[in-house]
């Protein structure tokens, strides 16, 4: 009998998809909205003044001039923070051919670039920091967004038990920079609190039109209260529990070294190339802006 040679097996080329898939996000909302200025200096400076507040003003017929009430200007200021990253590549693996790219370097730089952006992201909104000048054997550290602001257009939101309780946080938030002056135009929370946002509309019990379309819709993205209108954008560097009614015309980086990479001395068989930048977040009027903080995602969500 003739052998059958059709299933014999012969050497073949593997089947690999020549692409790298990765779903890791680079989500710098806050970092990206703000104008980029220029810092001159390791301790970035600026100024903030305001009007007194409106009262009864009437004198007398002929009354002589009365002194002066103006305040004087109120001088605020961050430090600049240097972050870096490192990529490191074998010589034979930046030779050899790979999957999903040419360059090993190119690859890994681009990589570490991503977490850059995120990781200054998160030191503007993932974190309160306090400023810090640091030392010869501490790093320098800009405080973060909350920290800058003012008491008054802060609201602490650990004892919301529900989405309606946010809510109302969330207004007194809003009121508080609005008599301040404040024109927030945009609301920045975290993916899990967003849902708060959208849960607000039924524990309110409020309908909207979906012109007959066949969905369901559970999303906010865009809130109106009697003292303006919040597009709202999610952050997943946002720190838990925090929503951030922001005024980018009120918000810069200021950048001192823009980033930037070059290549670190060989000592073996290796590359390696440093990326660093330095700069500093600053919020430019410190009532411009507010803040809800410390909401309990569990004890809101009914949990």
């Amino acid at each position: 009998m003739a052998q059958d040679n059709t299933y014999v097996q012969t050497r073949q080329a593997e089947d690999v998809q020549d692409v790298i898939y990765n779903i890791s996000p680079i989500d710098s909302p806050v970092v990206s909205m703000s104008k980029t200025i220029r810092a001159t200096g390791k301790l970035h400076e600026w100024s903030q003044d305001d009007l007194n507040a409106a009262g009864e003003n009437a004198v007398v017929e002929g009354a002589a001039a009365g002194a002066d009430e103006s305040k004087p200007i109120v001088e605020k200021s961050n430090y600049c923070q240097i972050m870096s990253k490192v990529a490191e590549v074998t010589g034979t693996l930046e030779k050899v051919d790979k999957y999903g790219r040419d360059s090993e370097m190119a690859y890994q730089l681009e990589l570490r670039y991503g977490e850059l952006a995120n990781d200054q992201e998160y030191a503007v909104v993932g974190v309160q920091t306090a400023k810090n000048a640091g030392s010869a054997s501490a790093a320098r550290k800009m405080a973060s967004f909350v920290p800058q602001l003012a008491a008054g257009v802060k609201v602490d939101g650990s004892a919301a038990k529900t989405a309606a309780e946010v809510e109302d946080l969330l207004l007194s938030a809003h009121l508080a920079t609005y008599l301040e002056g404040g024109n927030p135009s945009y609301l920045i929370t975290d993916p899990k609190t967003a849902g708060l946002v959208s849960a607000m509309a039924m524990a309110a019990g409020r309908t909207r039109d979906i012109r007959n379309e066949r969905k369901i819709v559970n999303v906010i993205d865009l809130y109106v209260s009697t003292y303006g209108e919040l597009d709202v954008v999610l952050d997943r560097n946002m720190e838990a529990g925090t929503m951030l009614l922001v005024d980018f015309n009120y918000c810069a980086t200021p950048v001192l070294r823009p980033t930037a990479d070059w290549p670190i001395a060989k000592v073996g068989d290796s590359d390696k190339r440093q990326i660093l930048w330095e700069g500093t977040y600053a919020v430019l009027n410190d009532s411009a802006h507010a803040a809800v903080t410390g909401v309990d995602l569990d004890k809101a969500n009914g949990g």
